[in-house]
């Protein structure tokens, strides 16, 4: 399946990675930056074939497009499996279903170093380029794998001894700022509304919650609770980020 990307950046993610099959780069001859004639020397370098276009072509296939347009294959992610390792932060998201929010926690997590994102399986490729916006890329320079069911998780998670902890606020929480986390963590953090399962929860060795600086009875945002657990982490492990 075909899909068309555009923007600087996410072309230049696309392009640098290598994760899927570039079919045909678009360009607007009368823009004219140092991003693009990158864009283009990578694709050229690739034998990806380059097309100039008029503005107005460029318009109809995507708008807004930054002058430059790249038609791709649609990125498949792996199923989570016993070969997939569980080292360095590894994050479950659970429940957030919105391309900007799961495109910001992307980009968070990318940022801080993480190994891995798990997310639920669906496809997203109506989504590809708000994802890679929204990330500034990093919805395709991270490792993601997906799960059908919690189980899948939780048993992969058993196989390679590796503990689970989560993010929530109950009666056996600790507070993330009293605790070290381990190098290798598989973190499972879910949205705001719905959070995580009690599948998950009661698999999970540990539950952390993040302490307010005043009285709120409210829950953060998944990616501002993405970013405190990650950049706690990054904090504690950075001299060994890979």
């Amino acid at each position: 399946m075909e899909t068309l990307v555009w923007g600087t950046i996410s072309t230049k993610a696309i392009l640098e990675e290598g994760k899927r099959k570039a079919y045909e780069l678009f360009v607007n001859p009368k823009k004219r930056s140092r991003d693009i004639a990158y864009i283009i020397a990578i694709a050229k370098q690739k034998g990806i074939p380059v097309t100039f276009c008029s503005k107005e072509t460029m318009n109809e296939m995507a708008p807004n497009n930054g002058g430059v347009i790249l038609k791709t294959e649609t990125r498949i992610f792996p199923s989570l499996s016993h070969e997939t390792k569980l080292n360095g932060l590894c994050v479950y998201i659970s429940g957030v279903e919105d391309p900007y929010n799961l495109g910001s926690i992307a980009r968070t997590l990318y940022a801080a170093g993480a190994s891995l994102m798990i997310i639920q399986e669906r496809d997203w490729s109506n989504a590809t380029s708000t994802l890679l916006r929204s990330s500034a890329g990093a919805w395709e320079r991270l490792n993601i794998v997906t799960i059908c069911q919690d189980d899948q998780l939780i048993e992969v998670a058993e196989a390679q001894n590796r503990d689970i902890c989560s993010a929530a606020r109950d009666d056996q929480a600790k507070s993330l700022f009293d605790c070290s986390l381990d190098r290798d963590v598989l973190l499972c953090i879910g949205g705001a509304m719905r959070g995580l399962s009690s599948r998950i929860l009661n698999a999970s060795t540990e539950h952390y919650y993040i302490p307010y600086g005043r009285e709120f009875r409210n829950a953060l945002d998944s990616v501002s609770a993405t970013s405190v657990f990650s950049f706690y982490w990054m904090n504690q492990h950075i001299d060994t980020i890979e």
